[in-house]
């Protein structure tokens, strides 16, 4: 009878051993059901975004078709107009119906020429409510506001396709560079770096590689369309004071400008060292301080390259200028130089406008002090024109093909040299153990993952809504 009570304890203590084991097993299967299909979910995303902006080598091909028929594409000129018949072409291939808008302009020197900008409306699915979004959303946050128009907003992509030079003017320049290299007598004047002929300049980096981006998208879009409107504009007689921009932003009805989501701009993205993402001027408020709204596109843009791992998965890198020091703005004041740029292009009219603006480029803004110039390049390769390569005798799908060559691929530190400048053989590596980066060259890169970003940006939406099915 004495061990009873002790027996009782025991039982009473394995008991509680028992149920202790039994909620270790339960907690270990429940965790064990609800981190299967997370992981399940993260191995499929895992794959889905390494697949993204691999859109091949089209674009890239595209680009190279382009300066190889028509290298010289000044501005007014007849190899222009072919230029925007052949952009025209393409568009109708892919089934588009473009719209050629033909416009008369006063060049910088005074002379009246004729251009055109090509213009392609390409229909969104729209936006739908989404209930599970609506329960993630933070009631009353700016970010949660719908714009009534939602349905209506579009973005508006563009990219002038014109080059600096004609052909003309081209052979002018050599000209005159050979003379500087002689004194009076024909003696050879040791005047530093040699120039390569701008004969050879043939407008890839300014700005056939952007051209082949808008393309690019006007494919994918056919594939599957973003959620909102996207009206594609090849903007003519760039290089005149952005002419074409100007003519576009003109003609647009009051109602067309308030239902543009975002304006983006896409020049010399190819040569320079990085690609940078800039909101417009009309976003800087003076100080610290900056329109949010105005910069919202730009953002939106930046979340798309981080969200899609787009540097890991396809070595694309973007940046945003954060040089950090002060700038004098007119109508504006002393203000923070970053997120924003200086540089004018087709932009220019619609960040006037007061429309969101997202410009693409290729530079430096890792700047010592805001004196000085933002280049292209830092490379040393580009001194003889102070580190810029657009309007240059280095704008050359030749020589800039040379230089950006895949990662898989030994780069001539001699690219310039006589005769010898090819890309040496991809050493004892084999293809098949290359990556897709190392295997594929900057042109190919930054053409499709641009198109991507600018995809994704069209389909963005408020929290709560999503694109429809």
């Amino acid at each position: 009878m004495r061990l009873y009570p002790h027996l009782k304890l025991c039982l009473a203590r394995l008991g509680q051993v028992v149920r202790c084991q039994a909620r270790l097993v339960l907690t270990l299967v429940c965790l064990l059901a609800f981190s299967l299909p997370l992981l399940a979910c993260d191995a499929f995303r895992t794959e889905e975004i390494q697949e993204v902006a691999r859109y091949g080598s089209g674009g890239r091909n595209l680009a190279l078709r382009l300066v190889e028929a028509y290298p010289f594409r000044a501005p007014g000129s007849p190899e222009e107009a072919e230029t925007a018949d052949f952009i025209v072409q393409e568009l109708q291939s892919y089934g588009y119906q473009p719209e050629v808008q033909k416009f008369s302009y006063t060049s910088p020197e005074g002379q009246t020429r004729q251009s055109q900008n090509i213009v392609v409306n390409i229909p969104g699915r729209g936006f739908q409510k989404s209930e599970q979004a609506m329960e993630e959303a933070f009631t009353g946050s700016r970010y949660n506001q719908v714009p009534a128009n939602l349905q209506d907003l579009y973005v508006l992509a563009g990219a002038h396709y014109d080059t600096a030079y004609s052909r003309s003017e081209a052979q002018a320049y050599d000209q005159k560079a050979t003379e500087a290299q002689v004194d009076e007598n024909g003696n050879p004047i040791n005047t530093g770096p040699q120039l390569p002929p701008m004969l050879g300049a043939d407008g890839l980096d300014d700005n056939a590689a952007a051209v082949a981006s808008l393309l690019t998208l006007a494919v994918q879009l056919k594939v599957q369309a973003a959620g909102s409107p996207v009206r594609l504009v090849f903007f003519g007689a760039g290089h005149d004071d952005y002419a074409g921009a100007k003519a576009y932003a003109q003609s647009l009805s009051p109602e067309d400008q308030q239902n543009i989501k975002a304006m983006v701009n896409l020049e010399r993205i190819y040569a320079g060292d990085k690609v940078y993402a800039h909101a417009g001027q009309n976003s800087v408020m003076g100080g610290e301080q900056k329109n949010y709204a105005l910069r919202y596109p730009l953002y939106l843009c930046t979340d798309v390259y981080y969200n899609n791992l787009l540097l890991t998965n396809n070595g694309f890198a973007l940046f945003t200028n954060q040089a950090g020091c002060r700038k004098d703005l007119p109508g504006v004041g002393s203000c923070i130089y970053r997120e924003w740029t200086e540089t004018k292009g087709n932009h220019t009219p619609f960040d006037n406008m007061g429309v969101p603006v997202v410009f693409f480029e290729s530079a430096d803004y890792n700047l010592e002090n805001c004196e000085v110039p933002v280049k292209e390049s830092n490379d040393p390769s580009f001194s003889a024109t102070g580190g810029m390569i657009a309007g240059t005798p280095y704008d050359s799908s030749k020589l800039l093909l040379q230089y950006f060559v895949p990662e898989g691929q030994i780069k001539r530190a001699d690219f310039f040299g006589k005769g010898n400048s090819q890309p040496e053989e991809e050493s004892t590596t084999t293809k098949e153990s290359l990556s897709y980066v190392e295997l594929t060259d900057a042109l190919e890169i930054r053409i499709n993952n641009l198109a991507f970003i600018m995809s994704e940006l069209a389909s963005s939406a408020p929290l709560g809504w999503q694109v429809k099915r």
